[in-house]
């Protein structure tokens, strides 16, 4: 059906997409075992794939033809960034059972210090850039200051408080773990409000 009712640059996403999906989980791949390759996947799919693909299949669905537009590719970029983050975090909640049961992911690998502050790290280097990004030649013009300057300025201190809060605790407990993996979703959601806004 899509291959017929949308153009080939749609169907090629759509392939795409269905192709992650089954490489991850369905075996005898099942790339959802190896925290890079699962990483990888996480981030192509929810980054790019949802954001720009699906916001262009939308768009010939109404017949509206496509022009590039810098606020969904900065969408798909930001998002597959962040992405990426969610990706190597998502194994913090489960790290006791992971260890126990020699189950290899990031944050059995490298503690979960390690990882959140890897996670913080590169989702505060992607606020940052959003909030250069309508100043500079490319996004001036494009993008509405305010939000994307305060809204993302707000987000990395929101982020960086969470994670200090957790790296000064010296005897983790799960409750702390899962309070700063829900803050990384917390700081999703907040952007996809922001977005109706830059």
């Amino acid at each position: 059906i899509v291959k017929t009712q949308f153009s080939p640059l749609i169907f090629k996403l759509y392939v795409l997409g269905a192709t992650l999906g089954s490489i991850y989980s369905v075996p005898p791949l099942q790339f959802k075992r190896f925290p890079l390759l699962a990483g990888g996947i996480i981030a192509v799919v929810r980054g790019f794939l949802l954001n720009f693909g699906v916001y262009y299949a939308v768009r010939e669905a109404l017949a509206v033809p496509f022009v590039w537009n810098p606020v969904v590719g900065f969408v798909s970029s930001f998002m597959t960034v962040f992405a990426t983050a969610i990706a190597i975090t998502k194994d913090l909640p489960d790290v006791e059972g992971d260890i126990k049961y020699n189950i290899s992911t990031f944050a059995a690998k490298f503690g979960v210090k390690n990882i959140a502050g890897f996670a913080t790290g590169m989702l505060s280097c992607a606020y940052i850039a959003a909030m250069a990004l309508p100043f500079l030649p490319m996004g001036q013009g494009a993008f509405n200051v305010a939000p994307m300057v305060i809204g993302h300025a707000l987000a990395i201190l929101y982020n960086l408080k969470i994670f200090k809060r957790l790296a000064d605790i010296q005897e983790l407990q799960i409750g702390d773990i899962k309070e700063y993996y829900r803050s990384v979703w917390n700081l999703f959601y907040f952007e996809y409000m922001l977005y109706l806004l830059i």
